[in-house]
């Protein structure tokens, strides 16, 4: 049995899942399988709508952990585009469907730019611009976090 994880990038321009496991340090790791929709997560009055996000991304997950050695899903990290300021419905309903859909047990739900900041930099100080559908830069100096984006 192979515990993975489900990587996901909500943005303007689609959703992007990848499926992994995490090694033990054998080099048994990473990740094994991706799947694309070109269609962006709808908003609504309630701001990004988790209904639509899920009526994507769950036979995406499903597909990647029948086509990978993966038979549970142990973790799910979310970007999505507009979380801070859109993303309540989100954070009320994805982590209870994903553990009663998928079994998942951890759930992470930040903005896009926190997924490009600690892809760029991990977790050293410093800035990144994720320039694609929108724009937005994020930055910290390990104190505190500054960001600028469309929405003020």
């Amino acid at each position: 049995m192979s515990t993975g994880f489900l990587a996901v990038d909500s943005g303007g321009s689609g959703l992007r899942v990848v499926v992994g496991t995490i090694g033990d340090g054998d080099g048994g790791h990473g990740p094994l399988g991706r799947r694309v929709s070109r269609d962006p997560v709808r908003t609504g009055a309630h701001g990004i709508d988790p209904g639509h996000l899920l009526g994507q991304l769950l036979p995406m997950a499903r597909a990647l952990t029948a086509e990978s050695d993966v038979t549970r899903i142990d973790t799910v990290v979310v970007g999505a585009a507009g979380l801070a300021t859109l993303g309540d419905a989100l954070r009320a309903e994805l982590p209870g469907a994903l553990a009663r859909e998928l079994g998942v047990r951890k759930v992470a739900l930040v903005a896009d730019a926190v997924t490009a900041y600690v892809g760029a930099l991990g977790p050293r100080a410093g800035a990144v611009v994720a320039a694609g559908t929108g724009l937005i830069a994020v930055g910290t100096d390990l104190t505190r976090w500054r960001r600028a984006d469309g929405w003020g």
